[in-house]
């Protein structure tokens, strides 16, 4: 099967983690994937890899969200390297940890720029991209974090909700626009990538720090970067083109509690 055949995704936070495995997954169902990243040389061996598999599909460029200029320069690389970009995909983030009291503003801050403001920035710059390359899909990667609190997660908290409510105003944007462009979140719960060893540590470490978020999940496991990548495969395809200002929980059933 070719779910994507045809589709070019950029995807930013693409040099490991869920970014990585969003990245490999679209390869090997026909897409081209621009993966950017601040850390160039892990992007870069992701590409690398990807393309050991699928010759001439995946393509690295150095990339500060936060950054405007950043953003001009790799939309107009990535359209030029995949002739176009029909499927931005917004997952480059940071978590942080701390409450009310402990949280700094310039922590507040960095967290709202790398997981709020980038999204601002990126999909607004992208949209004459889409536009020329419709149907099209944004998928922004929000978090079970942006459906429920925690005491310890103030900016974290704030920021993944903020994504929540941003895509549900692109996407109403995009279908009273007559756009075949549509914007879903996408909310996982602990997953095994880096993002997720600060919490591991904060519950001791180790086997003991991942049994207490395992105990928070229903399903009594952690997320696997796949059990996303397969949601992401969906949005990305023309199998979700009716399905837009949507929230996918892939989360164990966290939420639901």
């Amino acid at each position: 099967m070719a779910r994507v055949s045809g589709k070019k995704a950029l995807i930013t936070g693409g040099a490991q983690g869920l970014g990585a495995c969003f990245g490999r997954m679209l390869a090997a169902e026909g897409a081209k994937v621009a993966l950017t990243d601040i850390n160039l040389k892990g992007a870069e061996e992701t590409a690398a890899a990807i393309n050991a598999d699928h010759p001439g599909a995946a393509f690295a460029f150095p990339h500060d969200v936060t950054k405007k200029d950043d953003w001009v320069r790799v939309l107009a690389e990535a359209s030029e390297a995949m002739d176009g970009i029909s499927v931005l995909i917004n997952n480059a983030g940071i978590g942080t940890f701390a409450n009310i009291e402990t949280e700094t503003y310039e922590g507040w801050r960095r967290t709202q720029e790398i997981d709020v403001d980038s999204i601002f920035i990126g999909t607004q710059l992208a949209m004459p991209y889409l536009k020329d390359n419709q149907p099209a899909s944004i998928i922004n990667i929000s978090s079970a974090a942006g459906l429920i609190a925690d005491g310890m997660m103030l900016a974290y908290n704030t920021a993944k909700s903020a994504v929540r409510m941003m895509s549900k105003s692109i996407a109403l944007h995009c279908a009273r626009s007559g756009y075949d462009i549509r914007c879903n979140s996408v909310h996982p719960v602990f997953t095994r990538t880096p993002i997720i060893d600060p919490l591991i540590g904060l519950g001791g470490g180790g086997k003991t720090g991942e049994e207490k978020l395992v105990r928070q999940i229903p399903m009594k496991r952690l997320g696997e970067p796949e059990d996303v990548g397969y949601c992401i495969l969906y949005l990305a395809s023309d199998e979700s083109r009716f399905v837009t200002a949507a929230e996918f929980k892939i989360d164990g059933g966290i939420t639901a509690q």
